[in-house]
């Protein structure tokens, strides 16, 4: 039987530029502290209704810290400016394996399965749209 040792960190390679790029999707600390950063971010998970002008504000800068963070590299200022500058191309290719590897049953099974958990523990009531 294996153990949480012999499967992470799971993930795939993408292909960017000629070379393969490590993903492995983004923990529960570095999506914590992406949605602390970008609210808009946690407007979206919590099925809020966004701005074209929101998304617009957020998505450069957010796309980047994602990135960095489904790479290894959450927080890392220097993996963010270097994912910020790839084409956008590259990164709809990163992003789009950092999402499959972080929410395989996409945002809408996650936030199903985490609402369950959070009636399960007894916090009726709580509103995702509040913040921290």
């Amino acid at each position: 039987m294996a153990s949480l040792l012999d499967i992470a960190p799971a993930g795939r390679t993408v292909p960017v530029r000629g070379t393969d790029v490590a993903v492995t999707g983004v923990s529960a600390a570095a999506l914590v502290g992406l949605l602390r950063r970008f609210p808009t971010l946690l407007t979206a998970f919590a099925g809020g209704s966004l701005t074209a002008d929101a998304i617009a504000d957020a998505a450069p800068d957010a796309i980047a810290a994602i990135l960095a963070a489904g790479t290894g590299s959450s927080g890392d200022q220097a993996a963010e400016t270097a994912a910020a500058g790839l084409a956008v191309g590259d990164q709809l290719s990163l992003l789009s394996a950092v999402v499959e590897e972080t929410l395989p049953d996409g945002v809408e099974g996650f936030t199903q399965r985490l609402e369950g958990l959070v009636a399960a523990a007894g916090a009726r009531g709580a509103d995702p749209k509040a913040g921290y």
